[in-house]
C-alpha cells in the first residue's frame, strides 16, 4: 500500500475510480477466501462477540445476540472495491466532528442545516478552522488550504460524494457504497459493514489490497482503463495528466494483475494509527 503527502483526498475522484474499477475488473464467479483473510476477519469479529465460520464459498456469522448472517463469498471481494472511498469518507467525518468541537457547534444541527439550507454564514469559520487545524498537524499551508476546501464540499455538497444521509449518523456511509456496487439494500446490506470492517481495521485493510491477495484462484476481466477512469485515479492521486495510467500504476506500486489502488491520505494513516 503506497502513501503520498496529501492530507486528504478529492472524495469524488475516489469514488468514481472505484466505480469504474469495480465495474470493469469484477468477474462474477465463486470465490474461495484464503486462510489469511479468514483468520483476520475472525480475528476482527471476535472481538466484538460475533464468529464467522467459512465454507468454500460462503459464510456465516453469529451476532453476538444469537442471530445468523449467511453470506456468499462475493460479497467480501466486492466490498474490496470500496475500501479506499469509505477509508476516506470516515476520515471525512472524524475531521468534521473536530472541526465541530473546535468551533463549538452541534455536529448534528450543522450537517442538518447545511444539507438542506443555503445559508452558508458559517463557512468562513468552518474553513479558516479547518485549514489552521491541519496546518498544525501536517505543517503545509499549501496542502491544508486544499484539505480544508475538501471538508467544506463533504458537508455542504452531498452529490459531491453521493451522500443521503446526513454526516453526523453513524450509517451515513451505507448508501454511497451500495449505490454504487449497485446492490440492494434489503438482501445486501452487509456488504457495507464489510467494507467498514475493512476501513476501521488496518490489518483487514491490507490483507484486501487486490482480489488476489485474499482469495484462491480467482479471475478478473482485463481490459484497458478508459478516459474517465484514468482521469478519476490521476486526480485522486494528484498525478500529471501526461501520465499514462500504466505510468501512474509503476509509479504507486500497484499489483501487476489489476489496476491501481488509491493510496493512503496522510490524515486516514494517521486514523488508522489512532484507532489501531
Amino acid at each position: 500500500m503506497p502513501y503520498i503527502t496529501q492530507i486528504i483526498k478529492d472524495l469524488n475522484a475516489v469514488l468514481q475510480y472505484a466505480k469504474h474499477r469495480f465495474q470493469n475488473e469484477f468477474k462474477q464467479q465463486e470465490f474461495e477466501l484464503n486462510d489469511t483473510f479468514k483468520n483476520s476477519f475472525f480475528n476482527f469479529l471476535k472481538e466484538k462477540n460475533c464468529e464467522i465460520e467459512f465454507f468454500r464459498h460462503t459464510s456465516v456469522i453469529t451476532t453476538k445476540a444469537n442471530q445468523n448472517i449467511f453470506i456468499a463469498n462475493q460479497w467480501f471481494v466486492i466490498a474490496s472495491y470500496m475500501v479506499d472511498f469509505c477509508t476516506e469518507l470516515l476520515t471525512y467525518k472524524e475531521l468534521y466532528l473536530k472541526i465541530c468541537t473546535r468551533i463549538h457547534r452541534s455536529p448534528e444541527q450543522l450537517a442538518k442545516k447545511l444539507k438542506v439550507s443555503n445559508d452558508f454564514s458559517t463557512k468562513p469559520l468552518f474553513v479558516q478552522s479547518a485549514k489552521e487545524m491541519f496546518n498544525e498537524i501536517y505543517k503545509d499551508e499549501r496542502a491544508s488550504i486544499e484539505a480544508a476546501g475538501y471538508l467544506w464540499n463533504f458537508i455542504s455538497n452531498y452529490s459531491w460524494w453521493a451522500g443521503s444521509k446526513t454526516v453526523d449518523r453513524n450509517d451515513f456511509y451505507v448508501s454511497p457504497i451500495l449505490n454504487s456496487l449497485n446492490v440492494v439494500n434489503v438482501s445486501h446490506g452487509y456488504v457495507a459493514d464489510i467494507v467498514f470492517a475493512y476501513s476501521t481495521n488496518f490489518s483487514l485493510r491490507k490483507n484486501v489490497e487486490s482480489v488476489s491477495s485474499f482469495t484462491i484462484g480467482a479471475k478478473l476481466n482485463a481490459y484497458t482503463p478508459d478516459a474517465e477512469e484514468s482521469a478519476s485515479y490521476k486526480k485522486a492521486e494528484k498525478i500529471d495528466s501526461s501520465l499514462s495510467l500504466n505510468d501512474a500504476s509503476t509509479a504507486y506500486l500497484a499489483q501487476p494483475t489489476s489496476t491501481p489502488k488509491i493510496s493512503i491520505s496522510a490524515a486516514s494513516l494517521d486514523r488508522f494509527k489512532r484507532n489501531g
